[in-house]
């Protein structure tokens, strides 16, 4: 079987991704050009069991004083003392086994009716409650696409492929997410094959691809290393098909700039 095989000379493959402004190089290309896109929102779960139990920031101010876990310290500065833990998982988590079960963000934010996202900005962490998150909740992780997500997300694309799951695609991970400012950390493989990547999956790095695209560029996905969502662009048939899978909570966000 054809395993992901990372590229030396990447200045080829990147070239058509030249124009886009420098710093996306860090966090992840938005490349643009397709007749439609989507976003897909990263999954959250609950544990009903653990309501009322207080925030992830609460639980961690107790396990401080009661010795379970040491101070950050930097130098001289109690980190603790002028931080707050929110919760938001940064990285790829796979999904939790009963008794966490999916909410979507629709549902969640539903339940703060005096609450307005804050729209101008793409899916983040302003689009929900300031502040930490109720440990109840496992909130979308930010900078890569959650276990569930990965699997429908491939599921579909696979269908809209030329080659089905053995079409040949890059995959490029923003100097951020592979924690890494001197190389160029982009990949090839068969489609089918790019959850290697993944480190729950015995690979490299602890994200989802930052970005990933078949060799002609049917389709495109962009997962900022910032972003608590993975914008999906491609045929208007593909991205019928994302808001239709079960699995996914998509959003059609249109830019800050459409009223």
């Amino acid at each position: 079987m054809q395993a992901m095989k990372r590229l030396s000379e990447t200045s080829g493959p990147m070239a058509w991704l030249k124009a886009r402004p420098a710093e996306e190089a860090l966090t992840g290309f938005d490349a643009t050009g397709w007749p439609a896109s989507t976003w897909i929102l990263h999954a959250m779960y609950e544990n009903s069991d653990l309501a009322g139990l207080g925030t992830y920031d609460d639980l961690h101010r107790q396990r401080l004083q009661s010795g379970d876990v040491a101070p950050l310290i930097v130098g001289d500065v109690n980190l603790d003392a002028f931080t707050k833990v929110t919760g938001t998982p940064l990285g790829y988590p796979v999904r939790p086994g009963r008794p966490w079960v999916r909410v979507t963000w629709a549902e969640y934010l539903d339940r703060f009716p005096g609450f307005t996202p804050c729209r101008d900005v793409p899916p983040c962490h302003r689009w929900f409650p300031p502040g930490s998150w109720p440990v109840a909740i496992e909130p979308p992780p930010e900078g890569s696409l959650d276990g569930e997500s990965v699997e429908a997300l491939l599921s579909v694309l696979t269908a809209h492929s030329t080659d089905g799951p053995d079409t040949d695609c890059l995959a490029f991970y923003g100097s951020l997410p592979a924690g890494d400012f001197d190389g160029v950390h982009l990949w090839t493989g068969p489609l089918k094959n790019l959850r290697d990547l993944i480190e729950d999956q015995g690979g490299p790095y602890g994200y989802s691809p930052t970005n990933f695209w078949p060799v002609e560029r049917e389709w495109f996905v962009w997962t900022d290393y910032d972003l608590d969502a993975t914008k999906v662009s491609g045929d208007q048939s593909l991205v019928r098909a994302l808001r239709a899978e079960p699995r996914l909570e998509c959003l059609d966000w249109p830019g800050p700039d459409v009223t």
